[in-house]
């Protein structure tokens, strides 16, 4: 009988155990290509734009874009930026992972702020624009 409660226990705990590890949130888990897809308006323009970000790992992230603003279609442009994953505590104890990300498009003399989460493993991110005059938001998909 012994055996049978220590196997069970064993057992219970390599059940419960891996859940309640911390999630990865830190920079080094977003790494790699993303398609994104973003509209909304910006400084009272209509505003969307689709591109792809590559994730350094570091903070850092580079990318092409192309946007409409007012319905003037402005030609693609490259951009660089600076990111960083944290892990945020609920009240209740939980803990989610935010993102922030601040990107320059020195073509179009724009610099915005982001908040976003990542979900799906990081394979997807859900992202809205911080910048004042700004109701943008977007997804990214890890390519």
């Amino acid at each position: 009988m012994r055996k049978l409660t220590v196997c069970t226990t064993i057992w219970i705990a390599g059940m419960i155990l891996p859940h309640l590890s911390a999630q990865p949130c830190n920079n080094s888990d977003l790494e790699g290509a993303y398609s994104f897809d973003v509209s909304g308006t910006f400084n009272g323009l209509p505003f969307a734009a689709a591109g792809q970000t590559l994730y350094g790992g570091n903070g850092e992230a580079q990318g092409i874009i192309q946007a409409s603003s007012g319905g003037t279609v402005l030609p693609p442009a490259f951009w660089k930026a600076t990111y960083s994953l944290s892990p945020q505590t609920t009240p209740e104890g939980m803990t989610v992972c935010v993102l922030t990300k601040t990107i320059s498009i020195p073509s179009y003399g724009l610099t915005i702020s982001f908040f976003g989460t990542a979900g799906d493993d990081f394979k997807e991110l859900r992202f809205i624009a911080t910048t004042s005059g700004s109701t943008i938001s977007g997804t990214a998909r890890k390519q």
